[in-house]
């Protein structure tokens, strides 16, 4: 039998990151949160009700910066510690400590924005002349006013905010505390399931019985679990609904989009358009790699399949570090040494462990560490993912340059500097090799990994939720039967009738905890499409793409998102940058059937 994942403290420590980084002990750490308890009480005894009054207003101003600094950093060394050994009881009482402390202090630091909205424009635009490093945040105050609630309400609901993260919690308890995967055997050889093995290795695995065996035992674990995560999720969409609605919103997803600053026309073309244009070229690339397999049928088990070539062989992360030196020096020496330091300081935990949060993601301390999560494979999907949380890296710590207050831009525009990475990375890789076999290698992956992920598997999220949501503001009725028909219905959409699509398909909605940060799904097409055109920009003029990029990407949130992309050279108030984007993955389509033919 397969061995099944150790445990977080059989990893070795160099798979590991390091949360010494915010707090050198655990002790410190508690010393820290008993000082932000105190502190948060202290701002809100000296400066509520009291922000009416400029000087106080522009000393309160600094003092909040600050403690949301501290905030992040208790929050970070919490989570982050919790999310790689998730089973840790130890690890959950440290983070449950900084939830007891956190629910105290966000209606004690909530106010502040309270107070401000309720003034009048002119004084917000006097305070952001006298301290303009603020300015962007003034500024998005008086964009969110015309949706404030009374004094009395936003208080209430700032008490109640904590609460609203429990449904996440609850998913995040039922995926990764009591979801027992069962063996699955392929040829008189039994593995172990999990969602790392899964989701990192099996449903990417070249053996047929392998993968549908792998992917037979995941669905049915899934199922079991259908209807909590079911209640989970739409006791999350309910609490939108109801905000939406005491905000004077028409919609739950007007709400949702609206603190993203974006309007409804861009998340719909992004979702449509994709829905039409891509859906033939994508058609056309598993239909080649099924080919390629001998596959007499593509299930929805197959559609994640790569090409089978003797260039897929597994790197170490050492190997990847110049790999991906070497794929984005175009972006400079500076870039080059945030990549050292993210292996020389270990900002990453590579580790596959038991308890551990799958997938990938980069969480940026301000001016501190980027952490950066992965379930190490060595295969290069696993490298396009840490190019691509690399560049979710590099964008945060050029953003730090802004105030925490104005340092995370728009959802829409999040995933442009990491999609970009990926780009890049295949690009300079296909330019270093001019093999055939390995340029239908490369160009596999970048399809598979990048355009898949990013404009498949998420868009397609995202056409569920789109409907969940209307059926939800409809007042239709939803459950664990009816997410999986919507589910499966959008999968067959995009596919079409020549794949089958299996009833398993119905219950992917239930392995994204993305459905818990609102709108976030379609963002990653949005970010790819801004990334695709960057990426074609930087290789072909980087003298004078290459610092106006950089430049974009040390503003924050100092801009609304399509304002940035403008700033970078994209201009994503039309559709020239999709159907730029879906034309060049039809290039590469044709590309792989020249070099297959």
């Amino acid at each position: 039998m397969t061995k099944a994942l150790p445990k977080r403290q059989a990893v070795p420590v160099e798979e590991t990151w390091d949360t010494s980084l915010i707090y050198e002990t655990l002790e410190d750490y508690k010393e820290a949160l008993a000082n932000f308890d105190g502190a948060t009480l202290a701002f809100e005894e000296t400066y509520k009700d009291q922000l009416h009054r400029l000087d106080r207003a522009l000393d309160a101003l600094p003092v909040y910066e600050a403690l949301m600094r501290e905030s992040s950093a208790l929050s970070y060394y919490a989570f982050l510690n919790l999310d790689v050994d998730k089973l840790n009881e130890a690890r959950a009482q440290e983070a449950n400590l900084f939830s007891q402390i956190y629910e105290k202090a966000y209606p004690r630091l909530a106010f502040l924005e309270t107070e401000l909205m309720a003034l009048e424009d002119s004084y917000l635009d006097e305070l952001g002349q006298r301290r303009s490093v603020y300015r962007p945040f003034l500024e998005e105050l008086k964009r969110q006013k015309k949706h404030q609630l009374s004094t009395e309400q936003e208080e209430l609901l700032s008490q109640l905010r904590p609460v609203f993260g429990h449904p996440s919690t609850i998913y995040s308890a039922a995926k990764f505390e009591d979801m027992v995967f069962d063996d699955f055997e392929v040829d008189g050889k039994v593995y172990a399931n999990s969602y790392v093995l899964f989701e990192n290795d099996y449903e990417f695995s070249h053996d047929t019985g392998i993968r549908r065996a792998a992917a037979d035992s995941f669905y049915n674990t899934l199922r079991r679990y259908k209807n909590v995560t079911a209640q989970a999720y739409l006791s999350k969409i309910k609490n939108e609904q109801i905000e939406a609605r005491l905000r004077g919103f028409n919609s739950t997803i007007d709400y949702l989009l609206y603190q993203q600053n974006v309007s409804r026309d861009l998340m719909d073309r992004q979702i449509d358009v994709i829905m039409s244009d891509l859906a033939p070229h994508m058609r056309r690339f598993v239909k080649l790699v099924a080919d390629q397999h001998g596959l007499d049928k593509i299930t929805s088990a197959d559609l994640k399949l790569g090409l089978d070539s003797t260039y897929n062989v597994r790197i170490t992360p050492e190997e990847s570090r110049q790999l991906l030196k070497d794929s984005l020096a175009v972006l400079g020496e500076e870039y080059g040494r945030m990549i050292d330091r993210a292996f020389d300081e270990r900002w990453i935990d590579f580790a596959q462990n038991e308890g551990k949060s799958t997938g990938g993601y980069c969480a940026t301390l301000y001016q501190g560490p980027s952490y950066i999560l992965l379930s190490w494979t060595g295969l290069m999907n696993e490298v396009l993912v840490l190019a691509h949380e690399l560049g979710h890296a590099g964008h945060f710590q050029l953003a730090s340059k802004q105030s925490i207050l104005n340092y995370d831009p728009s959802l829409y525009f999040i995933e442009a500097p990491s999609t970009a990475n990926e780009v890049l990375t295949c690009n300079q890789m296909l330019k270093n090799n001019p093999d055939p076999a390995f340029q239908a290698y490369l160009i596999s992956e970048l399809i598979s990994r990048t355009y898949f992920h990013n404009m498949v598997t998420h868009l397609l999220e995202a056409a569920f939720q789109r409907e969940v949501y209307t059926r939800l503001d409809n007042n239709e009725f939803l459950n664990g039967d009816k997410l999986c028909q919507i589910k499966r219905q959008v999968i067959q959409e995009f596919w079409g009738d020549d794949f089958e699509i299996t009833e398993d398909a119905g219950l992917i909605w239930m392995r994204q905890p993305h459905y818990y940060s609102g709108l976030y799904p379609y963002t990653y097409s949005a970010g790819l499409t801004i990334g695709t055109v960057m990426a074609q920009q930087l290789e072909k003029a980087p003298e004078t793409t290459v610092a106006k990029w950089l430049e974009t990407l040390e503003l924050g949130a100092s801009l609304s998102a399509q304002d940035l992309a403008l700033h970078a050279g994209v201009d994503v108030t039309t559709d020239g940058p999709l159907r730029e984007t879906i034309a060049y993955i039809g290039g590469l389509v044709d590309r792989l059937e020249e070099l297959l033919a």
